[in-house]
C-alpha cells in the first residue's frame, strides 16, 4: 500500500511536470487586429526572425523602415526609391510580362514556340533586366541585375494536349509540323516551349550576378491544380513522370529534367486559394497548399518556395476578397512542416491603392510570429513528421496536423479546416515513435505546442474556456467546461509578460464557474490563462 501512494504521489508530480514543461503559449503576445484602411500596423508586434527565406511582396504604404525586414521576413519584392540601397540578399524580384514584347510574336499571342523573332525577345529581356539592375545603387553602375532570389513569370504554355491540336490548323505553325501525326505534333510542342523556357532562365542568368537564385513563377514538377488533387493516387501522383510539368521533363531519358530545370535554383508553386467558406471546395485549402509542397518535394530536392496570397483568386464569387483570418495564419504557420523552405507573400499592386482594411495582413504576420518562437526547431538536426500526405485530406476530410522532432521536443501544428463550424470541438490523436498525445482543437483554431516526449502525455483536460463580463471592472467569470476533476493555475500577466494575479482552483467534470477578483488591476489590456488557453481581457473601471 506504501508503495502505491509512493506511485501516485511521483505521477501526479510528474503529470504537474507535463503541464509545465510543454509550451503552447510561449508569448503573452496578443493580436488586435487593425481597425483602420490602408494600415498594417508592424510597430505593435515583437521583433523576430525565422531561418527560411520569407519574401514580402505586399504593400508598404509608405513604409521607409523597411519594417518587414524586422518582422519575419527575409527579403523585400516591392521596391521603391527607399529600397535602391537595399542590401543585395535581401532582394527578391518577380519579373513581370517576359514573354510580351507587344510585337504580336506567336508566342506572345497564341502561346506558339513557332515563328518568333528571337532576337526581339531577347533585347526586351536585357532592357528589362537594364532596369533590374538600376533600381539598386550597388548594381546600376555594372547592369547586372544583383538580386538575390528572382522570378521570371512567364506563364505562356499551352497545358492540355487537346488544346496543343489545336494549333495544327493555325497559318503561323510550319508545314513540317502539321504533317506529323497527333502525338508527335503535342511531343514536338512540348519540346520547343520548353527550350523557350530555357532561353529565358539562360538570359536571365547571363545578366544576373552568379550568387542570384532563379526560380520560374509557376514553373514547378507538378502544376498547381486545385480541384484535381484526389484525380490520382499519392503514388501515382509521385511516380508517374505523365504528370509531370512538360516544362522540366527530359524527353530523352524520360525523367524529371531537361534544360529548363537544370537552368531554375528552386521552385515556386503558385498556391492560391479559390474560394471562401461556406463554399463545400473552401476547406481543402490547406490540403491543396501543402499537397503542393509535398508533391514537388517528392519530385526534386531543389528549394521549394511557393507562392501565397491572402486574397481568393480568380474565381466569380470570391475573386480579390481577403481570406479568412485562421487561413492567414495557417498559411503562414504550416507550409514549414511539409517542408517548404521560405514563402513568398505575393499581392497584386493594382490593389495596393484601394480603401481596404488590411488585418488579414496583421494574422499572418501573426503566424510567423508564433512560429518564431520554436524556430530553434528548424535549425540542426531535426525530422519532418507528415503522419498522412495531404492529398488524402481532400478525401478524408479530417483535422490536419504535422510535427517537427528534434531531441526529445515534438513541435505541432494542427488545425481543422473541415470544422463544421467555429464551435466544434475534436479531438485528435498526436503520434510519433512511441509518443502518443491527444489535443483538442475547437473551430478554426490554428493549434501550435511544443511536448516534451520524455514527459508523460497527458490527456487534454479542458475543452472551452471563456471570460465575461470583458471589458470588466472588479471582477470576471470563468466559464470552463472540464473533462476530468483537477487543480487548475489560473494566472493574469501585463501585456510586457508580468504576472500579476495567480490563483488555484479546483474544477470538476463538465461546466465550473469561477469568479476572479481584479479589483487590482489598473485600467489597461490584460492576459488570463489556464492549462494552455488564454484569453485577452480589458479592465476599464
Amino acid at each position: 500500500m506504501k508503495n502505491k501512494y509512493l506511485y501516485l504521489v511521483v505521477l501526479l508530480v510528474f503529470f504537474k511536470k507535463t503541464v509545465a514543461q510543454n509550451s503552447c503559449q510561449p508569448s503573452v503576445f496578443q493580436l488586435t487586429p487593425t481597425t483602420k484602411n490602408k494600415t498594417i500596423e508592424w510597430q505593435k508586434f515583437p521583433e523576430f526572425s525565422l531561418p527560411f527565406s520569407v519574401v514580402y511582396g505586399g504593400p508598404r504604404f509608405g513604409d521607409s523602415q523597411k519594417l518587414p525586414l524586422k518582422h519575419g521576413f527575409t527579403h523585400l519584392a516591392t521596391t521603391d526609391g527607399n529600397d535602391a540601397d537595399l542590401p543585395v540578399n535581401q532582394r527578391a524580384m518577380v519579373w513581370y510580362g517576359v514573354g510580351y514584347p507587344s510585337a504580336n510574336q506567336p508566342w506572345e499571342t497564341i502561346k506558339s514556340p513557332w515563328g518568333n523573332n528571337l532576337e526581339l525577345y531577347k533585347n526586351k529581356w536585357r532592357s528589362d533586366l537594364s532596369n533590374f539592375a538600376n533600381a539598386f545603387t550597388s548594381s546600376s553602375e555594372t547592369n547586372i541585375a544583383d538580386i538575390d532570389l528572382f522570378i521570371p513569370d512567364i506563364e505562356l504554355q499551352i497545358k492540355s494536349n487537346d488544346s496543343i491540336l489545336v494549333l495544327k490548323n493555325h497559318p503561323t505553325t510550319p508545314t513540317i509540323y502539321k504533317n506529323l501525326d497527333n502525338q508527335s505534333f503535342i511531343t514536338q510542342y512540348k519540346k520547343d516551349i520548353q527550350a523557350l523556357y530555357a532561353q529565358v532562365f539562360s538570359e536571365t542568368k547571363t545578366f544576373t550576378t552568379n550568387s542570384t537564385k532563379i526560380g520560374g513563377y509557376s514553373d514547378s514538377p507538378i502544376l498547381n491544380t486545385y480541384i484535381n488533387i484526389a484525380g490520382n493516387s499519392w503514388q501515382k501522383w509521385t511516380t508517374d513522370v505523365s504528370l509531370l510539368n512538360y516544362v522540366n521533363y527530359d524527353f530523352s531519358k524520360n525523367v524529371i529534367g531537361g534544360q529548363a530545370y537544370n537552368s531554375q535554383d528552386f521552385f515556386s508553386p503558385s498556391a492560391y486559394y479559390y474560394y471562401d467558406y461556406p463554399n463545400p471546395l473552401a476547406p481543402d485549402y490547406l490540403a491543396y497548399l501543402l499537397f503542393q509542397i509535398e508533391v514537388n518535394r517528392a519530385w526534386t530536392s531543389k528549394p521549394i518556395i511557393p507562392f501565397v496570397w491572402l486574397r481568393f483568386s480568380y474565381t466569380t464569387a470570391f475573386v480579390k476578397k481577403f481570406i479568412r483570418p485562421f487561413m492567414a495564419e495557417a498559411t503562414a504557420i504550416f507550409p514549414f512542416f511539409s517542408g517548404a523552405n521560405g514563402l513568398w507573400l505575393w499581392d497584386d499592386p493594382g490593389t495596393f491603392k484601394t480603401d481596404e482594411n488590411y488585418a488579414t495582413y496583421e494574422y499572418f504576420i501573426n503566424g510567423l510570429y508564433r512560429l518564431s518562437q520554436y524556430k530553434e526547431m528548424f535549425s540542426g538536426n531535426y525530422e519532418l513528421v507528415i503522419p498522412t500526405p495531404a492529398r488524402e485530406y481532400v478525401d478524408s476530410r479530417k483535422p490536419i496536423w504535422r510535427a517537427v522532432a528534434k531531441g526529445n521536443d515534438l513541435l505541432v501544428a494542427a488545425h481543422n479546416p473541415y470544422a463544421k463550424d467555429e464551435n466544434e470541438v475534436v479531438t485528435i490523436e498526436i503520434a510519433y515513435q512511441n509518443y502518443r498525445q491527444n489535443i483538442t482543437l475547437k473551430g478554426y483554431e490554428v493549434f501550435l505546442c511544443k511536448f516534451d516526449r520524455l514527459l508523460l502525455a497527458t490527456e487534454p483536460t479542458i475543452s472551452s474556456f471563456e471570460v465575461s463580463p470583458n471589458p470588466a471592472n472588479e471582477f470576471i467569470q470563468l466559464k470552463i467546461i472540464g473533462l476530468n476533476e483537477q487543480q487548475i493555475l489560473i494566472e493574469v500577466f501585463d501585456i510586457n509578460g508580468k504576472k500579476l494575479i495567480e490563483e488555484k482552483a479546483l474544477i470538476f467534470v463538465g461546466d465550473n464557474s469561477k469568479y476572479l477578483n481584479i479589483n487590482c488591476l489598473s485600467n489597461g489590456v490584460y492576459i488570463i490563462k489556464a492549462l494552455g488557453f488564454s484569453k485577452k481581457i480589458v479592465v476599464n473601471k
